[in-house]
Parts: structure tokens; C-alpha cells; sequence
């Protein structure tokens, strides 16, 4: 099935979101990056629903066809139909690798609980402070670590920029692929909003350098 793409359009607005609580960077906004349009040339190449499914959804992040609602207790992931109503994706209880499970598709339909608590602004303030704490967490770590994290700062402000000039042409970018340490996992892929799969490479862990003849890595490969 096309357009399944969570990921990417998770990842892309983790960096919009990032790019805007940076320190002394002028040039970044508050827009996220757009989905492509949904044109008819990609409608028409949007696959036939099987008959019988009881509720159609359109596909998750910047997919444009429709797919058949996986069911309670179905596997699910980022990659396959989307749960139906009232269900979420998610991996199961304990699971030692809950990425990797949503990554390969086996994680789980569960049902969504909704409580309802009375509004108080005093922890609406408190919560908002703490998600403002959070965000300063995470930039000064992406600037303090490692040469990958470094690297994806930078490709965060390019990214804004890049977003502010493009708008709806841009549909496909590049953010470093960082491990614990802050060093480039061996696999790195790019980015497409555009409902294709983007390429994929090897490159050296300690600087980020593309090991030569690795181009166009298979997704399922993994890189030495």
C-alpha cells in the first residue's frame, strides 16, 4: 500500500517544532512542513479497497487513498492501514523495542480511554512550563552531544528556511539519523512527503561520510 509515511511526517514536525524554540536563529517559523497536494494523478494510482470493509480511513501522514480500518487486536504500524475508530497503534505492554514493533508492523489496535478532568489553569500553566523546560532539554542536547546531533540542528534551521522559499514544492529533506551518543547510525535515509520512499545510504558513524558505493540501500538492509 502507497503513502503509508507516519515517520517522516512525525519527523517533520518534531523539527519544526525543535527548529522553533532554538536559540539566536532568526530565520526559523512556526509553519510546519505541508503535505504534497493530493493531485488526480496520485488518486488514480491509489489501490482498490477490498469489498466488505466495514470502515474506510484515509491513509495516515500525507498518504491520499483510502484503506480498509484494521480492527481491536489487529497488528498495525506505521507502515500499514490505520486502526479504526476509536483504537490506536500501539506496541504492546513491555515491549523491549516499541520503534522497532511500529516500524515492522507489530504493534497492536488497542481501544482509546478517554477521562475527562475539570480544567485548572494553575496545572495548565504548570504544564506548559514544564513543556517549554522539555523542549530546552532537547535543544541543548542536540547542541551539546555528538557530531550528529550538530548536524541535525543545522539541517533543522535548513529545513525552516528551506519550507519558508519551497512551501508546497518542497517534498523530500534529510535529517541525521542519531544514536544515544551523538554519533550517525551506520543507515541513514531521506525524508519524503511526496508518497515515495526516500533513499537510503551508509555512512561512517563518527562523521557522517557516505561510504562509497552505497547508494540506494534497500529500507529492509541494514547497513556493516
Amino acid at each position: 500500500m502507497s503513502g503509508l509515511y507516519v515517520k517522516h511526517v512525525a519527523v517533520a514536525a518534531l523539527c519544526s517544532l525543535l527548529a522553533s524554540v532554538s536559540l539566536g536563529s532568526p530565520v526559523v517559523g512556526p509553519e510546519p512542513i505541508r503535505c504534497a497536494p493530493c493531485t488526480p494523478d496520485r488518486l488514480s494510482q491509489c489501490p482498490v479497497v477490498a469489498p466488505g470493509c466495514e470502515e474506510l480511513l484515509r491513509e495516515p501522514g500525507c498518504g491520499c487513498c483510502l484503506a480498509c480500518a484494521l480492527k481491536s487486536g489487529e497488528l498495525c504500524g506505521i507502515y500499514t492501514s490505520p486502526c479504526g475508530s476509536g483504537f490506536k497503534c500501539t506496541p504492546r505492554p513491555g515491549d523491549p523495542r516499541p520503534l522497532h514493533s511500529l516500524t515492522r508492523g507489530q504493534a497492536v489496535c488497542t481501544t482509546i480511554y478517554l477521562t475527562k478532568t475539570p480544567y485548572d489553569p494553575r496545572a495548565s500553566a504548570d504544564a506548559q512550563e514544564s513543556m517549554k523546560a522539555k523542549l530546552n532539554s532537547i535543544r541543548r542536547k542536540l547542541v551539546e552531544q555528538g557530531p550528529c546531533h550538530v548536524d541535525l540542528q543545522r539541517a533543522l534551521e535548513t529545513i525552516a528556511i528551506s519550507q519558508q522559499k519551497l512551501g508546497d514544492k518542497m517534498n523530500r529533506f534529510y535529517l541525521p539519523n542519531c544514536d544515544k551518543q551523538g554519533l550517525f547510525k551506520t543507515k541513514q535515509c531521506e525524508s519524503s512527503l511526496d508518497g515515495q520512499r526516500g533513499r537510503c545510504w551508509c555512512v561512517s558513524s563518527g562523521n557522517g561520510k557516505k561510504i562509497l558505493g552505497s547508494s540506494d540501500v534497500p529500507e529492509d538492509e541494514e547497513c556493516p
